[in-house]
């Protein structure tokens, strides 16, 4: 059985701490890059307020809501196995996170 064929990944998911030793994500958002085994936590964060993560490898990015409002926040490197498409891969994130969190949005309102 070719398992890549029959049970295809995603190139991203958001990963979920909530198990038997209660939520260790808790109100944290976290991505895993499937390809490069990258793992980000997203956080909101305005340009006046990055200061805290200058030492840490980020990637600040803005993406509009659906009620037409740029929200800024960064992607914090946890870990990766690729430096070479690193670039590439926050850009990806960044998108990817902004459409889920437009997606999440419009799901809210639908209830």
């Amino acid at each position: 059985m070719n398992l890549t064929k029959n049970y295809p990944l995603p190139e991203f998911v958001l990963l979920d701490g909530d198990n038997q030793n209660g939520d260790q994500l808790q109100e944290r958002t976290v991505l895993l890059h499937i390809p490069s085994q990258s793992i980000f936590e997203v956080v909101g964060a305005d340009p006046d307020k990055m200061q805290p993560y200058k030492d840490i490898p980020h990637f600040p990015f803005v993406f509009t809501n659906i009620d037409g409002d740029d929200e800024h926040h960064v992607l914090l490197l946890h870990t990766s196995n690729t430096s070479d498409q690193l670039s590439d891969i926050y850009v990806a994130a960044a998108n990817w996170y902004g459409n889920y969190a437009n997606w999440l949005d419009g799901e809210v309102d639908n209830l």
